[in-house]
């Protein structure tokens, strides 16, 4: 999706490929636990016919994959999911309609999660896709600098902190800075660093009380509300010349 040009500076991109590992590992979690899944299926299922150790080989691909995902989460590993899940799927299908031919009853609900799994592991793959050069750009003393300060920002106290800021939804947290602002979420799913010129145009309503703003981020839209408290904290930074130094 487009996104705003601030986005491609290095500080931002080592952010982006933080979320993208973390997004692969994610996703290489839920990779093991569909093997797990269909590898029980299939050994459970190998009494009915011999066909079913084909089934049992996919599950354990898929295990396989899940766990390279983890251990190096790039798009090769998620690729192979994703391709994994199809495969998965085609399979599924192929003895739905055989069970169908040898006159079984047709039970098409058994192709549901299949596909929404494959869909769901490819549509990763397409956000991550568009910005793989942006990730590939990324040395591994930046990102090693970029994941100690997201894990230094999650664990302030906000009480502790009159810059740090926290959305109505507690799942995210802005740190107001001189000449820019780190937004980030707790789960490090998303994280990003917008200069203090260009922040004012991602509020939605500036005159409202309470401040809404709308990110269009390079994985996807995000939106981050405040409350009448963080809010005035942001219309007070974004009016003063030099806001203090975090």
């Amino acid at each position: 999706m487009p996104y705003a040009s601030w986005f491609d500076t290095q500080e931002n991109r080592a952010l982006l490929a933080i979320c993208a590992r973390k997004l692969i590992r994610n996703v290489g979690l839920g990779g093991i636990v569909w093997g797990v899944i269909n590898l029980a299926i299939g050994i459970g299922a190998l009494f009915l016919t011999f066909l079913n150790v084909g089934l049992v080989v996919i599950a354990l691909l898929m295990l396989g994959a899940g766990v390279r995902a983890l251990l190096r989460p790039d798009l090769k590993n998620l690729l192979a999911e994703a391709v994994l899940s199809v495969v998965l799927f085609v399979w599924n299908l192929g003895i739905t309609l055989l069970n169908g031919m040898a006159g079984a009853e047709w039970e098409p609900r058994g192709l549901i999660a299949p596909i929404v799994i494959a869909v769901m592991f490819f549509n990763y793959y397409r956000k991550l896709q568009h910005v793989k050069e942006q990730i590939a750009s990324v040395q591994s003393a930046e990102l090693k600098a970029a994941q100690a300060l997201c894990k230094t920002l999650v664990r302030k106290k906000v009480k502790d902190e009159p810059w740090l800021l926290e959305n109505t939804n507690r799942n995210g947290r802005v740190q107001l800075m001189a000449d820019k602002a780190f937004f980030i979420q707790r789960d490090l799913m998303r994280a990003f660093v917008v200069p203090k010129d260009q922040a004012a145009g991602l509020i939605a309503r500036p005159e409202a009380k309470t401040l809404r703003l709308e990110v269009a981020h390079p994985l996807g839209k995000l939106t981050y509300a405040f409350d009448r408290k963080n809010s005035d904290k942001v219309k007070a930074w974004l009016a003063a010349p030099a806001a203090p130094t975090a």
